[in-house]
């Protein structure tokens, strides 16, 4: 709970200052009991058709200050009276002790004017030191304990309407806190979630870029290795034509072409030129039919032989962009099932967070409660103990109790032993002891 410095001895219920925002990166599900500076303000932050009223009943005690202290109608004051003024204004009559020390200017200046007061007093607080950390100061639970005995003060006196705006500003200051507690709870809580939140988003960020990049690689590697089998298969093919058209070939010819070259032979031994020579064109025919289709069957084995390996390299390539796409496929459902798997996990993480915040700002919520319905309770306790330690008490419902006092009065000795001879837990009598000295055993 913030904290602001006692500036003023008006009565409790006057504000006292406008308060500070509370910051973004609080942490604790627990209320803040951290001092922050002028959070204890009450008039500032009022709204509606109350704030107007409590602004002008503050003008009007200032202009009667002023009009009580106006020498002779000059809208002066008399140096000596400025102590009076600056601690009827609310400042330490030090303070106006010094501001009346500045005016005199060793005695010459007997009448200044307000303004000339006002303007010394804001420059003798600004030259003024920081205020010791042993200094009094306000928070919202001492002014919730101070504005319920100035209630009370009032109505043992009887000035009822005092008690009435004491108890009103009561109520609104607590329920003004209660508040700005829940809203510090709840911008905590939303902060760690915005954190959760940006947190999974660059974490599946880094996942699909990671993905990616995989893909990438598998694809490029894919790739490479249908090239390589293409250049294989070229290199394949090319060694394979190359062979065929260096083996030599010798052609078989046929018995009866062989019997006619016998035969022309022959003919021609026997001096038979012209039968010679009608044989030897016949079997010249013959021997380039023969070729003819020899070189024809030869054509036809290279082409089945080249068709049967361009088959298996045609076999082989569709086995690979198979298996190519086969492994494309199982990454594609790898992938997607990761994916899955990470935004559940997400998911679960959020409904978690939701759910424990959940749980956080109902302690919160109780603790706040329990603390403000007892501010005198709570800033001893605040005072003796860690403000952390006071929310966990607070936010279980029940506050711990103050520093236990020492029982002073008579006590047993040290030495005592209780009627029965009790010892480790056992409840031994006279007879038993009997027993033991003797050494019977039951």
């Amino acid at each position: 709970f913030g904290s602001s410095r006692l500036r003023s001895s008006a009565p409790p219920w006057v504000p006292l200052g406008a308060g500070g925002q509370p910051g973004a990166n609080t942490a604790m599900a627990a209320p803040q009991f951290a001092h922050t500076d002028d959070s204890v303000s009450t008039a500032r932050h009022s709204r509606g058709d109350e704030a107007e009223p409590d602004y002008q009943d503050q003008i009007g005690q200032i202009q009667q200050i002023f009009a009580r202290f106006n020498h002779d109608g000059t809208d002066k004051v008399r140096v000596e009276n400025v102590p009076e003024l600056i601690e009827a204004l609310g400042r330490d009559v030090r303070l106006g002790q010094e501001v009346a020390r500045q005016l005199s200017a060793g005695g010459l200046v007997e009448l200044v004017s307000f303004e000339e007061v006002v303007q010394r007093l804001k420059k003798v607080e600004e030259s003024a030191p920081p205020p010791e950390p042993e200094s009094e100061t306000t928070t919202p639970l001492t002014l919730l304990k101070r504005l319920q005995a100035y209630r009370k003060k009032c109505e043992m006196c009887g000035d009822y309407v005092e008690a009435q705006k004491a108890r009103r500003k009561y109520e609104e200051l607590r329920a003004k806190e209660e508040e700005r507690q829940r809203r510090l709870v709840d911008q905590a809580q939303q902060h760690e979630m915005s954190e959760v939140e940006q947190a999974q988003k660059s974490q599946f960020l880094g996942f699909s870029a990671a993905w990616d990049k995989y893909m990438a690689d598998y694809e490029s590697t894919a790739y490479m290795s249908l090239e390589r089998l293409k250049e294989q298969h070229a290199s394949e093919f090319a060694s394979f034509q190359e062979k065929l058209h260096s083996q030599p070939t010798r052609p078989k010819f046929s018995r009866e072409l062989l019997e006619l070259r016998k035969k022309q032979e022959a003919l021609a031994k026997l001096g038979k030129y012209e039968d010679a020579w009608k044989v030897k064109e016949a079997a010249d025919h013959l021997e380039d039919w023969e070729m003819a289709r020899n070189q024809s069957s030869l054509n036809d084995s290279a082409r089945r032989a080249e068709d049967r390996l361009r088959q298996q390299q045609q076999k082989a390539l569709a086995a690979l962009l198979k298996r190519i796409q086969r492994d494309r496929g199982e990454q594609i459902r790898h992938r997607q099932t990761d994916s899955q798997r990470l935004i559940q996990r997400n998911k679960n993480l959020k409904v978690d967070l939701r759910k424990k915040q959940h749980l956080e700002f109902q302690r919160a919520e109780a603790a706040i409660k329990s603390i403000m319905s007892q501010p005198e309770h709570a800033q001893k306790l605040l005072d003796e103990n860690d403000p952390t330690y006071v929310a966990r008490s607070a936010a279980m419902g029940e506050l711990p109790a103050l520093g236990r006092v020492r029982w002073r009065g008579p006590n047993l000795p040290e030495n005592y032993q209780p009627p029965g001879g009790i010892s480790k837990g056992l409840i031994r009598t006279p007879r038993d002891r009997l027993q033991a000295s003797q050494g019977i055993t039951q």
